[in-house]
């Protein structure tokens, strides 16, 4: 089976646009961040016109990885995959990479002076206001553990449709491919945990794993991007005028209008990728396996790093340079100590490294009974 290389490079750019995405957070008009700087509108535009799409998106290509994945191990395989990448990295990530982020909101908002430890001595011992950014939180992990959950929830499903061979070819055909918005909307309405709906991100997971059951389908996303596109963006534009405005709206009516948008924009999204990114890349063979450490790494060094800016009181481009290309730079060079160190691989995600082949021997092995030639002498060609 050939690799789709469009879901590599799709998720790779979607990790690395957190680093502004979570930078432009500390800027934006919604108070509820670690740390927070001057309101900028660029920033608070940059957060609205992309929140809808981006996590959903990780979703998606979440999905259509498992289908691959799933055609060739065993469930078994799959689940024991599942933990070592997912649940092991998030216990090690709430462990020792979010309370930092607690640490100096802590330090930001409230003026706390006691030491990191003295820290660490209540934040483990406060479980009554899960999602407060101050007390214990999976931060921006809670994606990881619901990945995991999700995996192991819809995994009968997933290997009924396998197993059965079941392809939606309804999919490949525009107005059809729109219908599961509609679906999605009725998701949104359940509850939430922490903030976020794990329903509709599990239809997400759905949706992406039978996109991936037929290259007809995601062909015919490539051929039908531009009217996706001509959906996604005027819906785009409306979404960002509405919280501008009205602010986020989540009634019925609205909700009706939003999700058709939402999923008409991963359509295109999908499609454009597969029509111009379906390649291989030398930055993309390398940040692939960077790509789950980068994103477990990245949040905690934006909020340590724009703790220290906003003290220097710098605002506009260049606090927003001077959080997010540190954070950057960081998150890889971390990945470099991590990825060569075994005990540390396998809590951000990482496969066991391969054991090389043993070198071969210098000089071509003789075959039985034949003397090896004399220093200097020359072989002469057989008839």
């Amino acid at each position: 089976m050939k690799r789709k290389e469009y879901i590599d490079w799709l998720r790779n750019l979607a990790i690395l646009f957190l680093f502004p995405f979570h930078t432009a957070r500390i800027f934006n008009d919604n108070p509820e961040f670690y740390v927070k700087g001057p309101v900028n509108t660029l920033s608070s535009a940059l957060v609205n016109v992309s929140s809808f799409w981006f996590m959903p998106l990780l979703f998606l290509l979440a999905g259509m990885s498992s289908y691959y994945a799933l055609r060739k191990r065993s469930a078994g395989s799959y689940v024991k995959e599942r933990y070592l990448r997912l649940l092991i990295p998030f216990l090690f990530g709430c462990l020792v990479i979010v309370p930092p982020q607690a640490y100096y909101a802590m330090k930001f908002h409230h003026d706390y002076g006691g030491s990191y430890v003295d820290f660490l001595d209540t934040y483990f011992t406060d479980f009554s206001h899960w999602t407060v950014l101050t007390g214990i939180s999976p931060a921006h992990l809670w994606f990881i553990l619901f990945l995991f959950l999700i995996s192991l929830g819809v995994l009968p499903l997933m290997l009924t449709v396998v197993r059965n061979r079941y392809t939606p070819s309804w999919l490949d055909r525009p107005a059809l491919a729109l219908a599961p918005a509609a679906g999605l909307a009725l998701l949104s309405f359940l509850p939430e945990i922490g903030g976020e709906n794990i329903f509709v991100y599990a239809g997400y997971v759905l949706l992406g794993f039978l996109l991936a059951t037929s290259d007809s389908i995601t062909e015919a996303l490539e051929r039908q991007r531009r009217l996706y596109l001509c959906l996604a963006v005027p819906g785009a534009i409306g979404i960002l005028v509405e919280r501008f405005t009205i602010g986020s709206q989540d009634s019925l009516l609205f909700t009706a209008w939003h999700y058709p948008v939402y999923w008409a924009t991963l359509l295109a999204i999908l499609g454009y990728g597969k029509r111009y990114l379906d390649n291989r890349s030398a930055f993309m063979g390398y940040f692939s396996p960077a790509a789950f450490p980068v994103y477990i790494l990245h949040q905690t060094y934006v909020i340590v790093i724009a703790y220290y800016v906003l003290q220097a009181d710098a605002h506009g481009t260049v606090a927003f340079a001077a959080i997010m290309v540190p954070a950057f730079c960081l998150s890889l060079a971390t990945y470099e100590i991590v990825r060569r160190t075994p005990g540390l691989r396998i809590m951000f995600g990482l496969r066991a490294p391969r054991r090389s082949s043993p070198p071969l021997s210098a000089e071509p092995t003789q075959r039985h009974g034949t003397p090896p030639a004399r220093p200097g002498a020359t072989t002469r060609p057989r008839p």
